[in-house]
């Protein structure tokens, strides 16, 4: 399939075309205008569209090569559609071709003939550059030669976005194909700005292999096997990187993200299978997110310019660590989010707390927790002086939300950098309304405390620009619950400009419904 940015107004954009071709030289008042108007016009059409123009009149017969930044989608069954009219070998009948098609239409072989044809049509037809090319088929190890052949036909096509996914079978989805792909190619496509690749093997490149990319700046691996060396491949060949995330993917023991004069400055790892160390020497590092179902060895050689750290970790209490090592290998950084789901059996005296001097964002993610005190919170909040944002979420697995340990609560210490604080999966229990209350009392400039039933979470998703935060849904409070909170946190603060919102979503929640 075809489609150029603007394919949603593709009906319109038919219309458009249906009246170009029915016109008369009479009253052909399209063709009256301009060059530079028609060659807009013309943009705004899918591709194939765009191309068929060009039968309409000896003047239209180039326009459509002017027309900027297409975009290109292609799959199996494209492909052999393409293959069945345009690129079948003289030896190969159709009929030939449609059995092979009905036998196997995901067939490696018939796949990159027809992509290189297609390929080679795009040079000589047009001389439009691609701006994005998405390609999803079932390829594998055997068409390895061919398929670099097909990269640097890509790259003398000026592509700047490249999607590329080697599963489109419903039986192998799921699987990895054994295709790999060479960090060699990247310098083969000298326009490229943004990378992403799928269900396949990432290779290193040899010595002799080695070149530069000046102008790759985003890459996303999705289960990807990745093999030993590739991650410093890409990192040494791929010279202005600014932003890698490794999703779902299996890697070496030990990921290293080093270099004196690296570019990175976003870092997103999220259940990578087989890693066990991370170590990161990243001067112009910003944020660094880790989501497992366990905590690794993170190493933090160098990283003076990182503000923003997120972790999660389901199956170990992470705290001690965030507020053990992690404290002390970060004292610049400014937001923390971490989540676990691992009851929080120890004593806070028992544990050691490091101070976060700088930290003025925190947010606390503790899901299927069974017992806890959230009075344990207070000793956290006195180790951030310049907290200014303070985001909880606790939610409770069972119904005995109020069993938990006894311990003294810690003495009110004033914060007076804190303005903010939101407080999710609130249930009204006893633990609950002391931590607000606390909060209300020890927080001398505080603006504004959301007390919600709902709560929001942070996600790691495959595209680390599409990480972002999500509402959880949860039945509204009882009349009698709502009542009493209101009633026991209501005019509590000793801010005189705090607001106390208690309501059952987060305020910049829009039901879709």
């Amino acid at each position: 399939m075809i489609s150029s940015v603007n394919a949603a107004n593709f009906k319109k954009n038919s219309s458009l075309l249906q009246c170009l071709e029915n016109n008369n030289d009479h009253d052909d008042l399209i063709s009256q205008l301009p060059d530079d108007i028609l060659i807009s016009i013309i943009s705004h059409l899918p591709a194939k569209n765009a191309v068929q123009t060009s039968l309409l009149a000896k003047r239209w017969r180039n326009l459509h090569r002017f027309s900027p930044l297409y975009t290109i989608e292609l799959g199996c069954s494209y492909l052999f559609k393409h293959a069945l009219v345009n690129a079948r070998p003289a030896s190969i009948s159709k009929r030939r071709i449609g059995r092979l098609f009905e036998q196997n239409p995901h067939n490696s072989a018939c796949t990159i003939y027809s992509l290189d044809s297609f390929l080679r049509l795009l040079h000589s037809n047009s001389s439009y550059k691609i701006h994005s090319f998405r390609l999803i088929c079932c390829l594998d190890k055997s068409v390895t030669s061919r398929f670099e052949q097909c990269i640097s036909s890509l790259g003398r096509l000026d592509v700047e976005k490249l999607f590329l996914d080697f599963r489109c079978s419903p039986r192998t989805v799921y699987t990895i194909s054994d295709l790999s792909f060479s960090c060699h190619l990247f310098s083969k496509m000298p326009s490229l700005k943004c990378f992403e690749l799928s269900r396949c093997c990432l290779q290193p490149c040899s010595g002799s292999q080695f070149n530069n990319n000046n102008s790759l700046q985003t890459i996303v691996l999705m289960n990807v096997i990745v093999y030993p060396g590739a991650v410093e491949c890409i990192l040494s060949e791929c010279l202005r990187l600014h932003s890698l995330t490794i999703a779902t993917c299996v890697g070496p023991l030990k990921l290293r993200f080093c270099g004196p004069h690296l570019e990175l400055k976003y870092l997103y790892i999220s259940s990578c299978a087989g890693a066990e160390e991370i170590e990161l020497h990243a001067s112009n590092l910003l944020v660094f997110e880790f989501c497992g179902d366990r905590m690794i060895n993170l190493i933090f050689d160098h990283v003076p310019q990182l503000q923003s750290v997120y972790l999660s970790a389901y199956s170990k209490n992470i705290v001690p660590d965030v507020f053990g090592r992690l404290a002390l290998d970060l004292p610049h950084l400014k937001s923390l989010n971490f989540s676990t789901s691992e009851i929080w059996r120890c004593n806070i005296k028992d544990m050691k707390i490091n101070m976060y001097n700088n930290v003025r964002r925190l947010y606390i993610n503790m899901q299927d927790l069974s017992k806890i005190d959230l009075r344990l919170l207070t000793s956290i909040l006195q180790h951030c002086p310049l907290l200014q944002e303070f985001h909880l979420n606790v939610k409770f697995n069972g119904s005995r939300r109020e069993a938990g340990m006894k311990q003294e609560v810690c003495e009110v210490v004033f914060h007076s950098e804190l303005k903010k604080v939101e407080i999710g999966a609130f249930e009204g229990t006893e633990y609950e309304i002391e931590l607000a209350l606390y909060i209300l009392k020890s927080a001398i400039n505080l603006e504004k405390m959301h007390i919600t039933k709902s709560y929001r979470h942070y996600q790691i998703f495959y595209n680390g620009c599409n990480c972002s935060w999500h509402v959880a849904r949860s039945d509204p409070w009882s009349e009698e619950t709502e009542a009493m909170i209101r009633s026991k946190l209501q005019g509590q603060a000793v801010s005189k400009t705090a607001q106390v919102i208690i309501q059952h979503n987060p305020t910049d929640f829009q039901d879709s419904n």
